[in-house]
């Protein structure tokens, strides 16, 4: 994880969920993503199945080089989940992130959308809430119709799996939600 940001605010368990960038060389992470790809390729092969990475707080190593795009070009089995929710959450916490350019950057790579909102205002509640048109970027909540915008140009076959908490608005909020998604992605 990027050292220059405060992560305070994201979830994660204990400490031994994450190493920052100054701990770990750039090198010795190409290395043993190499070897990661390599292996779960073979995995996945063995098996018929396909290794589906999800990001979780990137830092520049994978937003400022390509290295992550040349293995994911080297190794086609492997594929990617992008989270809205997480985007959004470390657009918002960190300087040097753009959720937009990440998502413009991996979504030919991408094979699912986990599709939720989140506020982020100077604390981060609802996470997991239904997208909705009426949850506004300027009120905190992530741009859901940008980020759909991207994904239909640049791979409108990707799968979407609704990761929120449908419990938390009316049975016609939620199909608002639905009708609005197929509209954007029409």
């Amino acid at each position: 994880m990027d050292d220059r940001v405060d992560w305070s605010q994201w979830r994660f368990a204990d400490r031994s969920e994450y190493e920052y960038e100054s701990g770990y060389s750039f090198d010795e992470l190409k290395a043993r993503s190499e070897e990661l790809f390599v292996w779960l390729s073979a995995k996945g092969e063995e098996y018929r199945f396909t290794p589906l990475l999800e990001f979780d707080a990137l830092n520049r190593y994978v937003y400022e080089t390509d290295f992550l795009e040349r293995l994911l070009d080297r190794y086609p089995r492997i594929r990617l989940c992008l989270d809205t929710g997480r985007l959004h959450v470390q657009d918002c916490l960190d300087p040097y992130f753009d959720a937009k350019a990440i998502i413009s950057k991996f979504v030919r790579f991408t094979d699912s959308i986990h599709l939720k909102n989140v506020r982020v205002t100077d604390q981060i509640t609802l996470n997991n809430h239904p997208v909705l048109p009426r949850l506004k970027p300027e009120d905190g909540w992530a741009p859901i119709e940008d980020y759909l915008s991207l994904f239909k140009a640049g791979n409108p076959d990707v799968m979407i799996m609704f990761e929120h908490r449908s419990d938390w608005v009316s049975d016609e909020e939620l199909e608002d939600c639905y009708r609005w998604v197929e509209q954007l992605l029409r």
